[in-house]
């Protein structure tokens, strides 16, 4: 398996070149080495062959296009598309960047993946560029977290808050959801299960045996959205931000143990997946580009590629280090050279950052 990496002091990572997914990805703090991203536990394993490649490698964070079902393109029908299941060719590797193509055309399109590392940053930075094509298409990144101990889940404002119309898992031999499908919330710490009691899904696990998904969409006036998961225990806080006018929602996949069959054989435990996307949920590209709730009420559900200009999705996330007396994130503050996480008890960490990155 051929996997071209950048390093430096502060960050390592690279990319599976048959998929896109992004392994390794290290953070450094104090010689320390943090590595917050699920590996599924049967990357090694011999699987049916009918599954596919990006269930078989599921690992780090990649980019979907589209996000979900690939139910409309003749030539593609495989769970998240070309970009999580295909080949990427290396077009360029320096000292902190690589740059990849897409060795299959979406919709017409090109498309050019290119990851940046920097000094004394503990950070990674993407960026995905459509060059031409036509049509629309739900996209996202899907990264997933690994949690060992406890960790707490939060978010830049959000207009709207809710689950799916049905459970992720739906038949009682195959898995096991506990969330009431569908339900709409403003409040992560109220969130209804399956016989209407309230739970507090901002704490991460709240039960065991369970597949559950819920969809959050930033506020609209805002200039960047961002997603946090604090594990205090463990001495780590994670982080994505993102531009909100490309990727305004984040689904939140919470896969601990509820799915029965294989290859995930009740066996995928306590990972989180922050997927920034701009789609109807996790359904796919019929369902995001059709008349949906959400679109008929002004929320976007796609993007729209264009043969004569490009389309360029930037997006980055990173980690810090945190005191065991730091809590949940509730805002970050954008300062001179980076940002500031403030927690729920007022307690602050830096982080250096560069945010014209995803404004440019």
């Amino acid at each position: 398996m051929n996997i071209p990496l950048v390093q430096n002091s502060s960050t390592e990572v690279g990319v599976l070149e048959n998929c896109g997914h992004l392994f390794p990805v290290r953070f450094c703090f104090n010689k320390k080495v943090l590595e917050p991203m699920n590996i599924a536990p049967w990357v090694h394993e011999e699987l049916d062959p009918s599954t596919s490649p990006m269930l078989k490698n599921l690992r780090g964070d990649f980019f979907c296009a589209p996000f979900g079902a690939s139910d409309l393109m003749a030539d593609e029908t495989r769970p998240h598309g070309s970009s999580a299941n295909d080949k990427w060719d290396i077009i360029n590797i320096e000292e902190d960047s690589i740059k990849l193509k897409l060795s299959k055309n979406i919709l017409g399109a090109e498309l050019i993946k290119e990851i940046k590392i920097a000094k004394d940053e503990t950070v990674i930075y993407q960026k995905h560029t459509f060059t031409g094509g036509r049509g629309i298409i739900p996209i996202g990144h899907h990264a997933m977290l690994r949690i060992p101990t406890n960790a707490y889940i939060s978010f830049s404002e959000f207009e709207f808050g809710g689950t799916p119309p049905l459970p992720i898992e739906n038949d009682i031999t195959l898995g096991r959801s506990i969330l009431k499908y569908p339900q709409q919330f403003s409040d992560l710490t109220k969130v209804r299960k399956y016989d209407d009691e309230l739970i507090n899904v901002s704490k991460y696990p709240f039960e065991k045996n369970h597949e559950d998904l819920f969809m959050v969409i930033s506020k609209r006036n805002a200039d960047l959205g961002w997603s946090a998961v604090s594990c205090p225990e463990q001495g780590w806080l994670w982080f994505s931000i993102k531009n909100i006018k490309t990727l305004p929602n984040t689904v939140v996949w919470l896969s601990n143990g509820g799915r029965y069959y294989k290859p995930f054989s009740s066996r995928h435990i306590n990972v989180i997946g922050i997927e920034e996307t701009n789609s109807f949920f996790h359904l796919g590209h019929k369902a995001s580009t059709e008349n949906n709730f959400l679109n008929e009420a002004g929320y976007s559900t796609y993007i729209e590629l264009d043969h004569s200009s490009d389309t360029v999705i930037p997006y980055l996330f990173g980690a810090a280090q945190i005191p065991k007396t730091f809590g949940k994130v509730k805002s970050i503050e954008e300062n001179n050279n980076g940002i500031l996480f403030i927690d729920e008890f007022q307690n602050k960490i830096h982080s250096k950052i560069n945010l014209n990155h995803l404004r440019n």
